[in-house]
């Protein structure tokens, strides 16, 4: 790809990072950077951290630079110790000479220093430069330069921790970043990936967009059309609007323009992308201009007006650009060279493209390469010569000629003529002659009457008017005639949409009665001169609203108009009124839109029965119809903002309606009772109803509701036997909140309730009887819900249940009767002291900062992650089967002196710092007994481990023995015991967010290997060491006499002073432990946490169990998707940088499947996949991949070293699934 296609699309969407996190390593790597790095990625987003362990270099250096370069915001953290490093104020420079250029987001984060300091370079910041100075003496332009950086940065604001919690502060940073992220992502515009000959229209823009000038630049880009002009624009503005206070790109004024009320929609959205928030209600020009004034006049702009077509449009929506702040540029793309010839602009005419670079741009198309197939090249050339430069033309025409063979190619070269501006319609007409008729018909419906409609939406109606739309849809795509955006929403280029247009008005030059598709000056005519026939499909016909253009009132058609359109199947009127009898109206309508419909009630002989759409917007509506209608076609009805609305009238007659929209209805008070009998309907749209008081009681029979939406019904009371609650909401005065709305989004069904922050409610038990038993997710967060009732468990089809932030005791027992729950939300449950036995299928449970809960029970079976679920659950102790956490004045005697310790009343009653890495919790409690995994630990103070350890070392974390000869050889525990003391200024908040306790217990002789975190370690003070002493119980024959044991034990920021290892056999008496603490063995527990054959991760927290899975599409066998759970995992993938070690566990499946469960420590890095592959019974190898596809038959693996290949993949067997982490992950 071309050096100019890969700016072109870099501009829009290609980043390696999300973030470049700048920081001084010494200052707060271990600290906060580490903190606020592993918040970032927990929020998604993916950040580069320069590791300080890798020797500096060129190559790291050079490293940096493209990290920079690929990163869409840089964190910068100033500490007090930054500016003494050249390295990060290298990296600085570089990020601000990156703003300047690129418009780069910098995000400033002042951590224990002021911007005054960074921008004046005072306190530790001259101290640094004192010694720059003399350092680099012989290079001062460089010091300068770092100097001139950190004035820049610190001029652009930026946040400051001062007096804050960090933890908060994080969470505020992490919150700046996202939104910054969001903001770059919305506003760039996507550009066609395949850009040819523009670069030398872009630089030019670019030069003259930062030209430093303080007058308001305007910037005519002008030429044919299709010649490029809206995307150097689009390059253009994606280039640089990061680097002005707002921007707009308005969209295809000349169309919109013509729309009713089309330049009030242009300047709503002017006003909201300016202010970044949602549309403004604006009722007409003058006041859409005022407004505009008034918000462009304080914020520098960049703004583009995309094929503006004259003058009056420019005025309409800006007014004088002298409105407009200092260093505001405006860039105009227009066909019309002389559009604002009065004004003093820049101007850039767009040329057609050369010889070279038409054939590259065509054959991109037409081929899939930038060259022509062999035995091609003859027949691209009168093509290339004919379309003349024009890179639409050269797309449309190659896509349509794409896979083509040579005789279809010669028959297109016949209808070929040289291009002018007149003619570039008919080179457009060959890809439309290339079309079958099915598809024609459907490209001209779309560029009449469906560009910039929702594509759903468009095939709901299509599809009834006898199109097969997805297909159809599909074709045309792949021909570059029709194009889906990002918001799911049909595009056309405006020239596509013109040439649509004329092919309509060739079915009869001068008689447009006669014509399929009428629109505007057309349609106006016959309904005026009543000339319509049966050939007419579809009429659209727009006025601005009467409030706007009163003169419109005296405006008006006949019924009789239509009577002779008898096949009739679109009809779009807006602000149109009609009188007469509607008897002989056309009976075949599929698409009624009718905004502004004037009647009170619709007639009884009204046609409707063949209806699949029916919008009736701003209607005068009352009530909608007299009696029962039977409308069995129509799926959505929309009377939205119909003000005088105050009943739906009966809606039985409506069985397969699947949209019901009454968006402020502000005077409805009944909806029907007949909606219960809508079974097919998914979504109900009540906003801003505020005058409804009551929900139809049939409510709970709507068995398909995916979403509904009640927010604003200010008067709303929802009745139940127990219960009345009050919906109270108005916009104008949110201060009155006191629950707000009940409502639904995304495909689960959810209903979601919340109350108003600072507004306390008094205590309520929630009705349930009145909600559908088919419920998939119900919200009652911050509701002050202290009781959830037993009948919570009718509600069988629950998936997802939120009680965040409520005062609840306790749930209730008959929570495991909720089979298909697999979310549960309790998180700020303050009073909440016990779990009861949870339903069998939960996937995901959180109850974080839950300050009374102490015990849950039953956890199911394959809910292992832990970590991060109970944050803040200080008194948390015992999680039925997986811990329990008892004071060791009520442990069992008998064990703790099986375990060395005799003076229990002296240990027992002292206090210990105890760090809970389950909870993220510190707290002094006395000492503690754990037991876990089938392990015991107790962390005590002292100076000496207990006696009776028969192997010890001192200053050393590694003991080997040979088990020795004993009466009774059976080996049947271990126990182990570190004596360690902290390092110098270590503080227990940062030891939170650092590595664990690990002790690894191996069998080198058997090959077993046991590796133990506990969830819960002792913190020595400054004066008093720590003693963690342990006892693992191993089953029969894993540990015998004459087996090499090697014990080792890995404390990051402690030093340990002692370790000793004793065996225990089995002669000596083993407590039952039936009284305080479960009893069980290693061998009982490993199971659940194997990794792989004799390898075990014993740890309730710091890690996370996920399934892998691979699989491969079957309508795509050239692609094959890898995730764990809903993750993606490929790209959170990194290329390995030296020697790996393999952790995984087996899993069986067949050639298409594989699953398994993968552990990993939140330090670790994974830097690879692997997939164990066996043909028939032999394993014929383990591939390492960082990407995998399936070529034909052929199994392509790309290896971490070397590429690796398996032919017939078909008869390949994936048997195993690992990752990839570095070896010195100390995680295992």
């Amino acid at each position: 790809m071309s050096t100019e296609q890969q700016n072109a699309s870099s501009s829009s969407y290609r980043c390696t990072y999300d973030a470049f996190l700048s920081f001084r390593g010494t200052d707060t790597r271990k600290g906060f950077t580490d903190h606020l790095y592993k918040t970032l990625e927990l929020a998604g987003i993916h950040t580069f951290r320069d590791d300080d362990e890798i020797e500096r270099g060129a190559n790291i250096e050079q490293e940096l630079q493209t990290a920079i370069q690929e990163s869409r915001v840089s964190v910068i953290v100033f500490s007090k110790d930054y500016a003494s490093s050249r390295w990060c104020l290298n990296e600085l420079a570089i990020i601000m000479e990156r703003k300047r250029t690129d418009g780069h987001m910098v995000v400033p984060v002042f951590y224990d220093v002021e911007p005054s300091d960074v921008r004046k370079q005072t306190g530790s910041f001259a101290e640094s430069f004192t010694r720059h100075e003399k350092r680099f003496k012989d290079e001062m332009d460089k010091v300068e330069e770092w100097r001139r950086a950190l004035r820049d940065v610190a001029d652009l604001g930026g946040m400051v921790l001062r007096d804050r919690y960090e933890s908060q502060f994080i969470q505020d940073i992490v919150e700046v970043v996202g939104n910054k992220l969001d903001y770059m992502t919305n506003r760039r515009l996507r550009i066609d990936p395949y850009v040819i000959g523009r670069g030398y229209y872009v630089k030019s823009l670019n030069m003259w967009l930062e030209d430093g000038s303080n007058d308001v630049g305007v910037a005519v880009i002008h030429g044919m059309g299709g010649i490029g002009k809206t995307t150097i624009a689009k390059i253009a503005y994606n280039q640089n609007f990061s680097k002005f206070q707002a921007s707009s790109f308005l969209s295809d004024i000349r169309e919109t323009s013509k729309q009713a009320n089309g330049f009030v929609h242009l300047q709503r959205n002017l006003l909201s992308d300016i202010q970044k928030r949602k549309m403004e209600k604006i009722y007409s020009l003058d006041e859409g201009i005022a407004k505009i004034k008034r918000v462009v006049c304080c914020k520098r702009v960049l703004l583009v007006l995309d094929d503006v077509e004259n003058s009056e449009q420019f005025n309409a929506i800006l007014g004088m650009q002298d409105w407009f702040h200092p260093g505001s540029k405006i860039i105009i793309t227009t066909r019309h060279e002389h559009l604002l010839k009065a004004h003093e602009v820049v101007r850039f005419k767009v040329e057609g493209l050369h010889e070279y670079e038409s054939l590259k741009l065509f054959s991109w198309h037409a081929f899939g390469q930038p060259h022509p197939q062999e035995g091609y090249m003859e027949l691209s050339r009168p093509i290339l010569e004919h379309c003349g430069g024009v890179p639409l033309a050269l797309q449309v025409l190659g896509s349509s000629l794409y896979g083509k063979a040579i005789d279809f190619w010669k028959n297109a070269l016949h209808n070929l003529d040289v291009i002018s501006e007149g003619k570039i319609q008919k080179i457009l007409g060959i890809s439309f002659d290339s079309l079958q008729d099915h598809e024609k018909r459907l490209f001209l419906h779309i560029a009449c009457f469906f560009v910039g409609k929702d594509k759903d939406f468009t095939t709901t109606i299509l599809d009834e008017c006898d199109f097969s739309t997805e297909v159809g849809l599909q074709h045309l795509v792949d021909r570059c005639l029709v194009e889906i955006n990002v918001h799911n929403k049909l595009m056309m280029h405006q020239l596509l949409q013109d040439m649509g247009r004329a092919i309509i008005r060739e079915q009869s030059p001068e008689d447009p009665g006669r014509r399929t598709r009428l629109w505007h000056k057309d349609a106006f005519n016959v309904l005026r001169k009543l000339t319509g026939t049966r050939t007419i499909k579809g009429l659209m016909l727009s006025f601005p609203s009467t409030e706007s253009s009163p003169v419109l009132n005296e405006v008006g058609f006949e019924t009789k108009a239509f009577t002779e359109m008898l096949n009739l199947e679109l009809l779009l009127l807006d602000n149109v009124k009609l009188s007469g009898s509607y008897e002989d109206f056309p009976k075949n309508l599929i698409w009624l839109s009718w905004r502004g419909f004037s009647l009170k009630s619709i007639p009884a002989n009204f046609c409707l029965e063949n209806l699949v759409v029916l919008d009736l917007r701003k209607s005068s509506l009352q009530h909608v119809w007299k009696g029962t209608r039977f409308l069995t076609r129509l799926k959505i009805l929309n009377l939205s903002h119909s003000h005088g609305l105050r009943t739906t009238s009966d809606l039985s007659g409506l069985p397969n309606l699947e949209k019901l929209i009454l968006k402020d209805c502000i005077n409805l008070i009944d909806v029907d009772e007949s909606v219960g009998n809508l079974g097919k309907l998914i979504f109900l749209n009540l906003k801003d109803c505020k005058s409804l008081m009551k929900l139809p009681k049939r409510m709970h029979m709507l068995r398909s509701l995916k979403e509904l939406i009640l927010t604003g019904c200010s008067k709303l009371v929802l009745h139940d036997s127990a219960t009345v609650i009050h919906l109270h909401s108005t916009s104008r005065d949110m201060n009155k909140l006191r629950l707000l709305s009940i409502i639904s989004w995304t495909p689960i069904r959810w209903w979601w309730m919340w109350a108003w922050p600072g507004k306390t409610l008094q205590s309520t038990s929630f009705p349930l009887a009145s909600l559908p038993r088919f419920l998939g997710s119900l919200s009652l967060s911050y509701c002050n819900v202290s009781e959830v009732p037993n009948d919570l468990c009718t509600l069988s089809s629950l998936k997802h249940l939120n009680l965040i932030g409520n005062p609840i005791l306790c749930l209730p027992q008959k929570m495991k009767g909720l089979i298909m729950l697999e979310t549960l939300l309790l998180d700020n449950c303050t009073n909440l002291e016990i779990l009861p036995e949870l339903p069998p299928r939960l996937k995901k449970l959180e109850a974080k900062y839950c300050t009374s809960l102490k015990r849950l029970t039953n956890l199911p079976n394959l809910f292992r992650s832990l970590e991060s679920l109970f944050w803040g659950c200080e008194h948390l102790v015992e999680v039925e089967s997986l811990l329990n956490i008892k004071p060791l004045r009520s442990a069992d005697i008998e064990m703790t002196r099986y375990m060395g310790l005799f003076n229990l009343k002296s240990i027992a009653s002292t206090d210990v710092e105890m760090i809970n890495y389950l909870t993220s919790t510190t707290r002094k409690a006395p000492v503690q007994v754990l037991y876990e995994c089938g392990i015991y630990s107790i962390f005590f103070h002292g100076s000496k481990i207990p006696d009776g350890f028969s192997f010890t070392t001192r200053y050393r974390s590694v003991l080997s023995v040979i088990a020795p000869s004993h009466p009774n050889p059976k080996i049947r525990g271990l126990n182990s015991c570190v004596l360690y003391a902290r390092e110098p200024g270590l503080v227990i908040d940062d030891y939170l967010v650092s590595a664990m306790h690990l002790i690894k217990v191996s069998n080198q002789t058997k090959g077993l290997m046991w590796t133990y975190s506990p969830v819960t370690v002792g913190f020595p003070t400054e004066k008093e060491d720590m003693l963690w002493l342990s006892h693992f119980r191993f089953g029969n024959n894993e540990l015998e006499y004459g087996d090499e044991i090697r014990v080792s034990v890995e404390m990051h920021d402690f030093r340990i002073k002692e370790f000793g290892i004793q065996l225990v056999y089995e002669q000596e008496r083993f407590p039952s432990s039936q009284n305080n603490i479960v009893a069980g063995d290693v061998s009982m527990s490993a199971s659940e946490y194997q990794m792989w054959t004799g390898k075990y991760f014993l740890s309730n927290h710091r890690h996370r169990t996920h399934q892998a899975q691979f699989r491969m599409r079957q309508e795509n066998p050239a692609h094959i998707e890898f995730s764990f759970g809903p993750e993606r995992l490929f790209h959170k993938l990194f290329k390995a940088q030296g020697p790996l070690e393999i952790i995984g566990t087996e899993c069986p499946a067949d050639s298409s499947t594989a699953s398994g469960h993968l552990f990993w420590g939140n330090n670790v890095k994974v830097v690879g996949l692997g997939f164990l592959v066996s043909r028939a019974t032999h394993v014929v190898g383990f591939v390492a991949v960082n990407k995998c596809l399936i070529l034909r038959n052929r199994f392509v693996a790309l290896s971490v070293s070397s590429l690796v290949k398996y032919h017939d993949s078909r008869s390949c067997k994936i048997v195993g699934c690992c990752i990839y982490i570095p070896l010195s992950c100390k995680a295992f």
